[in-house]
């Protein structure tokens, strides 16, 4: 029976809440309700039942008239003929790509959080000489250019599906069910993940405080420091893919409940009218992350360098307010 029901609330799902509406769902649910009982009574299985509930009932095409809704629905076609409609096809190469990019966005992040190690290693080495320090800046720079790479190329790669952010679409009730059946097979995994992820977070600074208390020497510190960057980076570059996949998910699924646009989740997302400023606003925090850290550990001044922080802030809500457009703007 829940089948059923998902089945009604799919066919309805495009309709506007209006009390003519309100008034043909229920009595349609009603409806389908009582010929599955009549079925099962009859000593139809529960799927037999149900397929020749949705074979009589499914077509609201065929019920606008006896449900006094025929004017609502051609309302409706009319508009829908401007929405386009994304295949389960496209759904699925949709999802590879974007659990694809986004280990390389996830990568970029990776190195960029691990950056500073080189310097690190080779500033608090108890023989430290210009070839060690030398080395640790080439680190430096290195993977700061291999984090501007991946996330520019992550960036680009997806943009083609940028469509589903910007113009209306809509999914079928196969797809968006097919999409579930993925979401659900992948729940175990992604709790996993983040309960690793978390578990990272919480004891990356116990090799720090063990190293330091057993041996306490500059140069083992500056160890443990590298090893709490690798283990923050890697809790981040777990988190990056597995919410990158959840959110594939939610986003292909959000196109079936929302007659407008893929953005069902109420916010206001900023679309910019120019490449150059898309691209560089798509590297945008991994560069300023990248600063905060070189500038932090090359100076030290903690206490002064977060100010990069609230900085980097205005300038990102200046790009917006010069180069921006607000997507409900835009699609109007």
């Amino acid at each position: 029976m829940n089948t059923i029901r998902n089945y009604l609330e799919s066919m309805f799902a495009y309709l506007p809440n209006t009390p003519d509406v309100i008034r043909a769902k229920c009595e349609l649910g009603q409806m389908m309700e009582d010929k599955y009982n009549e079925l099962i009574n009859e000593g139809k299985s529960d799927n037999e039942a149900v397929a020749q509930v949705i074979s009589e009932f499914g077509n609201l095409d065929e019920l606008g008239d006896a449900l006094g809704i025929r004017d609502i629905l051609k309302e409706e076609q009319s508009a829908a003929s401007h929405i386009r409609q994304v295949s389960s096809d496209e759904a699925e190469k949709y999802l590879e790509e974007k659990a694809h990019y986004s280990l390389f966005a996830g990568l970029g992040t990776f190195f960029a959080i691990i950056s500073p190690c080189g310097v690190i290693l080779a500033g608090t080495s108890g023989h430290a000489s210009r070839t060690l320090m030398a080395v640790g800046v080439f680190f430096l720079l290195a993977a700061i250019a291999a984090c501007i790479t991946l996330h520019t190329y992550s960036g680009l790669r997806m943009a083609s599906w940028n469509f589903l952010k910007l113009e209306p679409c809509t999914v079928d009730y196969a797809t968006a069910g097919m999409i579930n059946d993925l979401r659900r097979s992948t729940h175990d995994s992604t709790i996993l993940q983040r309960t690793v992820s978390i578990l990272l977070f919480c004891s990356c600074y116990i090799p720090l405080v063990i190293l330091h208390m057993m041996i306490g020497k500059s140069s083992v510190d500056g160890a443990g420091v590298v090893i709490l960057l690798f283990m923050v980076a890697l809790a981040v570059l777990i988190l990056t893919v597995s919410g990158s996949r959840e959110g594939g998910y939610r986003r292909i699924l959000s196109l079936g409940g929302s007659r407008i646009t893929g953005n069902s989740s109420g916010k206001s997302d900023v679309v910019y009218n120019r490449p150059a400023v898309r691209v560089i606003m798509s590297v945008f925090w991994p560069t300023v992350t990248c600063l905060y850290l070189i500038i932090s550990f090359l100076t030290f001044s903690w206490q002064i360098s977060w100010i990069i922080w609230p900085i980097a802030a205005v300038v990102s809500s200046l790009i917006k307010s010069v180069f921006g457009i607000r997507r409900e703007d835009f699609e109007k």
